[in-house]
C-alpha cells in the first residue's frame, strides 16, 4: 500500500507542532518497517531542510511555491500528488492545507480548532485556510485523526462530521532523546546556564506569544510567589520575535525583569532537555490545545508539570500533573509552591510523568496512524 503524505510543514522556517508531528510520524512509520510504501510530497523550495533530506524515504517535489501550491489546492483542488508521483493508495494531510486525493482515500490530520475558536486573534488567511479546510475535510476525509477526545468533540460539533470517521491517535514524545539529554543535563555544573543568564531554581514556560497560551497568567502567578520564594525566577523560552508587547508591558508592570529570563530561538534538543529537566517546575496553564505537546515533552525529562485542567490537557497530563483552573492565578502560584516546597510531591509527579511519557512514544503514533490508512483504504473502495 502507497501512501502519500504531505511534508510541507517541514519546510516551515520556524519549527511549528505541525512540522514536529509530520517529522515524527514519517520517522515512526519507517521504524515500524513501512518506509518503502511511504512518499512524501511538498511545494518548490531552493533548500531541503536536513532532517528531511535525511529521511529514507521516496520525496517529490512540485514546481509551485507554498502559497501557489496551497491556493491552488484549495481553490481548484488541484494538483493532485499523484501528477508528480505513481498510484497512491492514501493521501495524507498533515495540516489544514488538504492536498486533493486524485482517486485515493483522504486521510487529514486536525490538529486543533484554534483559528476557528479564537478567530481574532489569527490573520485572515489563517482562518480562511482553516475554514475552507474545514469544508473540505468534511466533504472527502475518509477519516480525521485528532489527538485528543477534546478535539474529536471539537471537529464533530464545528466541522458537523459524524463520529464514525473521527479517530483519536495522541501525539508522541522522542522520550529516548529527551530522557537522555535530560539525565546527562541534570549531572552538569550548569556552566552553559550560567552563561545564559539562567540561575536555579526556576520555574519554566514553553511556547509561543498568543493569547490561549496564556503566558500572563504565568506572570501573574510568579509575582505572587515572588516574595514567597525569593531564590526563585522564571524562564520564557519561545521562537524569536514571539516576545510581544503583553508580556514586555507584564513584566514591567510587575516588576519582575530582574527575575525573568526570556530565552528566544530554536534549541537543540540536548539543550531544551537540559532546559526542561532542570526546572524546578513546568507550568503551561493554557486555555486551549489540541494535545499540548510541551506537557508530555516536560514529564520525559522528569520535570513536575502544572497545567490547564480544560481542553485536551486534562487528557494529555493524565493523572501525572497538578491540574488547576488556568483563570485563576493564585490556584496556579499556589501549585508551583506546592511543588517547590514538598519535595515528595515533586518526585512523586516526576515518576508520574517519566511513566506518562514513556507509555505515550512515536512509534505507537505511526503503528495506530498506518491502521487508520489500511482503513480509510478499505472504506473509500
Amino acid at each position: 500500500m502507497r501512501v502519500g503524505l504531505n511534508a510541507e510543514p517541514l519546510f516551515q522556517r520556524i519549527p511549528t507542532g505541525v512540522g514536529v508531528y509530520a517529522l515524527a510520524l514519517c520517522r515512526g512509520l519507517i521504524e515500524i518497517g513501512h518506509g518503502d510504501e511511504l512518499v512524501i510530497f511538498h511545494a518548490a523550495h531552493d533548500e531541503v531542510p536536513p532532517e528531511v533530506g535525511e529521511l529514507s524515504v521516496e520525496r517529490v517535489g512540485f514546481t509551485l511555491s507554498r502559497d501557489r501550491l496551497y491556493d491552488a489546492w484549495m481553490s481548484d483542488r488541484r494538483p493532485a500528488p499523484q501528477s508528480i508521483t505513481e498510484d497512491l493508495a492514501v493521501v495524507h494531510s498533515t495540516g489544514p492545507a488538504i492536498p486533493p486525493p486524485g482517486g485515493a482515500a483522504l486521510v487529514v490530520t486536525v490538529h486543533d480548532l484554534a483559528p476557528i475558536r479564537f478567530a481574532d486573534r489569527y490573520p485572515r488567511r489563517a482562518r480562511a485556510l482553516h475554514k475552507r479546510g474545514a469544508h473540505i475535510a468534511a466533504a472527502e476525509a475518509a477519516r480525521i485523526i485528532v489527538p485528543s477526545r477534546s478535539t474529536a468533540l471539537d471537529v464533530e460539533e464545528f466541522y458537523g462530521v459524524e463520529r464514525e470517521r473521527i479517530r483519536v491517535v495522541p501525539h508522541g514524545v522522542d522520550f529516548a532523546d529527551l530522557g537522555a539529554a535530560a539525565k546527562a543535563a541534570v549531572g552538569d555544573a550548569g556552566k552553559r546556564w550560567e552563561r545564559r543568564g539562567i540561575a536555579e531554581p526556576y520555574v519554566l514556560w514553553v511556547g509561543t506569544q498568543e493569547q490561549r497560551k496564556n503566558v500572563v497568567a504565568v506572570l501573574d502567578a510568579f509575582a505572587h510567589l515572588a516574595n514567597r520564594h525569593p531564590e526563585l525566577s522564571l524562564v520564557l523560552h519561545g521562537p524569536n520575535g514571539w516576545l510581544g508587547d503583553e508580556v514586555g508591558e507584564g513584566l514591567q508592570n510587575r516588576g519582575l525583569h530582574s527575575r525573568t529570563i526570556v530565552s528566544e530561538g530554536s534549541l537543540p534538543r540536548n539543550e531544551l532537555a537540559a532546559l526542561y529537566a532542570r526546572a524546578s517546575v513546568f507550568v503551561y496553564p493554557s486555555l486551549y490545545e489540541g494535545f499540548g505537546m510541551p506537557v508530555l515533552e516536560a514529564m520525559a525529562c522528569r520535570t513536575p508539570v502544572v497545567t490547564s485542567n480544560i481542553s485536551a490537557l486534562p487528557e494529555t497530563a493524565g493523572d501525572a500533573a497538578l491540574l488547576v483552573d488556568p483563570l485563576d492565578d493564585l490556584a496556579l502560584a499556589e501549585a508551583i509552591a506546592r511543588i517547590m516546597e514538598d519535595p515528595v510531591l515533586a518526585e512523586d509527579l516526576a515518576q508520574r510523568g517519566q511513566k506518562r511519557a514513556r507509555a505515550l512514544t512515536w512509534g505507537e503514533t505511526a503503528r495506530r496512524t498506518w491502521a487508520i490508512y489500511e482503513e480509510a483504504r478499505a472504506a473509500a473502495t
